[in-house]
């Protein structure tokens, strides 16, 4: 297992190969063993991209875990540097991959701080005589404080007064304090921090509530008071409101909002997987072969018989797969979201005999032109009739019409993308309408309405007409009046297309169906189960 493949060929007399037709080609998967025989599964080339990445060797790194730093000061310069906040007016800010904070004043950014009202002073130091000192602060909108004067608010204010006394209340006397110019009083931004990561910005986010939560109490400009600290930090310059935003703390170091370490770094920002595979000007069936080609030829030890007939085929596609996404570069779903876009090309891949002893796999797909597989022959005719013909066991299945979608896109719980599409005519245009269905839609690499809008309607497009789907048998040893089979193995493939001449069926029209090949099972036997593709309802 995992070493080996097997191909099942199609060996009947008149085969110009003795070797037969390639059908199957699989490699061996994980066996079990028991005292009278062993059992495995074959693994198809699709399965075997299930388990490889669009990645190159060498474009995943172990990641970097970020730090926040926090620091306090009297003034944007840094003097009164302390890294625990006590009467401080000015809070500094940088992010590195080092956890001990630093203590020089200058690797920090300088912000004024918000959450500092109160209606009580702050201790700051003693007088000669050891009496406690109380710093007192104000807020106004005007030079002398006496237009909009507080104690309270200073979020949106222009000024900041202060002053120090024995006294622990504030005074309400606007005279009393030393006004100075407040520019950076907007509580409803983050702290930038003074170091960007890959050129991006981060912002320190604070708030401050009652409970372990945070759901109690929320605030992101009162502090007073509060037993619990929230923090994040990320590249948008305004906080969140919601407190779920924040993750929540029972102490200021725990928080690294004091302390010699920092704190929780920027989400989303701790990978040094930024190297990309991009790829542009490709035809689809050139795109997908460059998928494949990563996945087989661009890894240590990754080699797979698999030939690649389109790889560099000039188009209009392009796509970019940056390493760090790697939940959404697995190859397999990579080439069937491909394939199954608007569009797309319908993708295979079939063995043939290389040499006189060996199997390869050559990957087939349709063009930009043309999305379906090239065949080499004439549709196959199917004759189907009560009590015989070529196709047995007809069977019609149904599938009833949807008229809403909902969709959604990427993005986590509130934040994810969401997009509804809708065709209500069916209901509200009709003496007899059929009952409304519902069906939702999910592609998690939408990061856009406007791109899920379009893919929500293109599957409402899909599945807003009632479908039938049909199935039925053929028995590959059927022989014409010569003795020369009908349908031998490997002279059809899924992908192709089938005539399929129906006569007295109950449910369907007499007539000729112009179908093609959806899949095919079958057994030990020489019956092969046929599903053909699905098309419009004739009712």
């Amino acid at each position: 297992m995992g070493r080996r493949a097997l191909c099942s060929a199609w060996v009947y007399e008149g085969v110009a190969d003795r070797r037969g037709t390639p059908i199957m080609w699989g490699a061996l998967g994980e066996r079990e063993d028991t005292w009278l025989d062993t059992t495995f599964p074959v693994y198809s080339p699709m399965t075997l991209m299930d388990g490889r990445y669009a990645i190159r060797d060498g474009d995943f790194q172990d990641g970097v875990t970020y730090y926040t730093h926090v620091a306090y000061a009297d003034d944007a310069a840094g003097s009164g540097f302390a890294t625990a906040r006590s009467g401080s007016l000015y809070i500094g800010v940088y992010v590195d991959a080092l956890k001990a904070s630093s203590a020089k004043a200058s690797d920090y950014r300088w912000s004024h701080l918000k959450g500092v009202d109160s209606s009580d002073g702050e201790p700051n130091g003693t007088d000669s005589s050891g009496h406690q000192l109380y710093l007192h602060r104000a807020w106004a909108d005007s030079a002398d404080g006496k237009t909009n004067f507080s104690t309270t608010v200073s979020a949106g204010k222009k000024y900041v007064g202060s002053y120090t006394d024995a006294t622990l209340a504030d005074s309400s006397s606007a005279s009393k304090y030393g006004w100075a110019a407040w520019s950076d009083g907007n509580a409803a931004d983050g702290y930038p921090s003074k170091t960007k990561l890959n050129g991006q910005q981060p912002y320190l986010h604070t708030a401050y509530a009652d409970s372990v939560t945070g759901a109690q109490g929320f605030s992101t400009i009162v502090s007073k008071g509060k037993a619990y600290y929230g923090t994040y930090t990320d590249y948008t310059q305004a906080n969140s409101d919601s407190y779920k935003s924040y993750q929540w703390f029972k102490s200021e170091a725990s928080a690294g909002l004091s302390g010699a370490n920092g704190g929780p770094g920027p989400v989303g920002a701790n990978t040094n997987s930024r190297s990309a595979l991009t790829f542009s000007n490709l035809s689809q069936r050139g795109l997908a072969s460059a998928l494949v080609n990563v996945a087989v030829n661009m890894k240590n030890g990754g080699t797979l018989p698999f030939d690649l007939p389109y790889l560099g085929e000039s188009g209009h596609s392009s796509g970019s797969y940056p390493a760090w996404n790697v939940q959404n570069l697995n190859v397999k779903t990579l080439l069937t979201d491909l394939a199954n876009a608007d569009g797309g090309p319908d993708i295979t891949f079939r063995p043939y005999w290389s040499d006189d002893r060996h199997v390869r796999v050559n990957l087939l797909a349709g063009s930009d032109a043309d999305i379906y597989l090239d065949m080499d022959h004439a549709p196959v005719v199917l004759n189907c009739f009560r009590g015989g013909g070529t196709l047995e066991d007809l069977t019609v299945d149904y599938k009833t019409p949807v008229q809403r979608i909902f969709a959604t896109g990427a993005g986590t719980d509130a934040s994810v993308v969401t997009a509804i599409a809708e065709d209500l005519s069916q209901l509200t245009g009709s003496m007899d309408p059929p009952m409304l269905q519902e069906s939702v839609y999910s592609n998690s690499d939408t990061l856009t309405v406007s791109l899920l809008k379009q893919q929500a309607q293109a599957y409402l497009k899909a599945n807003r007409l009632p479908l039938m789907q049909l199935t039925g048998s053929i028995d590959v040893d059927d022989t014409d009046s010569n003795g020369t089979l009908l349908h031998p193995l490997g002279s059809f493939w899924p992908g192709e297309t089938f005539i399929l001449n129906v006569t007295g069926f109950p449910t369907l029209p007499d007539g000729q169906y112009r179908t093609r090949l959806m899949g095919m099972s079958g057994d030990h036997s020489s019956k092969i189960k046929l599903q053909f593709d699905v098309m419009d309802a004739l009712f």
